[in-house]
């Protein structure tokens, strides 16, 4: 069996003391190999009054990544920390299988191929009508994103980037509060970089619980589209007002349809998909800049 490269596994977090500890004992159920690290980067804003250091929970570093609240701002911080050719990208509200890394390098990449897109599985995080329903949509599965022909990429949330070519393009957009996935990924192909699929190399992603938080990531969602739309002129065009307007009537018409038939599920989930187009479409108004708590 051939030696599996050692992988840098880094995750950007922005969370409380407990979620940190529940991330922390995720990350400690990982199989490692020799070589292997794990590096959370701790994106929080800074304490002006103090400095934050960096931590060691076993064979877990965390890192201070404070000064820009992003995603992409905390993981190209843990990547100039990280030492091996392989950088594993995994979000915090995911659970990774224990033979993440194994699968992720089995087989092997191609040599052409500068990342490796994880399988992601959405799991509501509670009993709730919304956690359910967005698991059911598996609005997180990599399936979605590497469809779209030359337009596709690999999400962040379960990801790996081959370091050297992650560096020569200087990493993520910082600036960027979503899509600097995809951003990332357009970057790297125009180069000549490929992606393959690593579905075994899984995580499990925890979907938002409540109907606002939803709302929420998908509005920034839609702040994402709309920048990258701006970089890339057809890679995430918003649909014309007559194609948008359809959509609504026919979600109207499914929620009408379900409760006159007593299916009160379906009937709350139709609804659900009109609030979710309109954040969507709504949030590409908004600003995709992140805020920045500091000169980083």
């Amino acid at each position: 069996m051939a030696v599996r490269p050692p992988a840098s596994v880094i995750v950007p977090f922005a969370g409380s003391e407990s979620e940190l500890e529940v991330l922390l004992s995720a990350l400690m159920q990982l199989r490692l190999a020799d070589g292997d690290e794990l590096i959370v980067a701790d994106n929080r804003p800074d304490d002006p009054d103090a400095e934050r250091h960096g931590t060691e929970h076993g064979p877990i570093s965390v890192i201070p990544a404070g000064g820009i609240s992003s995603p992409g701002f905390a993981r190209n911080r843990a990547a100039a920390a990280a030492r091996c050719e392989w950088l594993v990208m995994i979000d915090a509200d995911t659970e990774p299988s224990p033979t993440l890394l194994d699968a992720y390098f089995t087989p092997p990449p191609a040599p052409a191929t500068a990342i490796l897109a994880g399988g992601i599985i959405d799991r509501a995080a509670t009993a709730g009508l919304a956690g359910r329903h967005s698991a059911g949509r598996a609005q997180m599965d990599q399936v979605t994103t590497l469809r779209r022909g030359s337009w596709s990429y690999a999400q962040s949330a379960n990801c790996a980037v081959r370091r050297a070519p992650f560096v020569a393009l200087g990493g993520f957009d910082e600036l960027a509060r979503a899509g600097e996935d995809a951003d990332l990924c357009f970057r790297l192909r125009a180069e000549g970089w490929a992606i393959e699929p690593r579905p075994a190399a899984s995580v499990i992603h925890r979907s938002r619980a409540t109907i606002p938080a939803l709302l929420a990531q998908l509005a920034r969602h839609g702040a994402g589209a709309a920048w990258l739309q701006a970089r890339y002129p057809g890679s995430f065009p918003p649909p014309t007002r007559l194609r948008f307007l359809a959509r609504l009537a026919r979600s109207a018409r499914a929620a009408a349809l379900a409760g006159a038939g007593g299916d009160g599920d379906g009937a709350y989930r139709a609804a659900l998909e009109i609030g979710e187009a309109c954040a969507f479409e709504g949030g590409r108004l908004l600003s995709n800049r992140a805020r920045i708590s500091r000169i980083a």
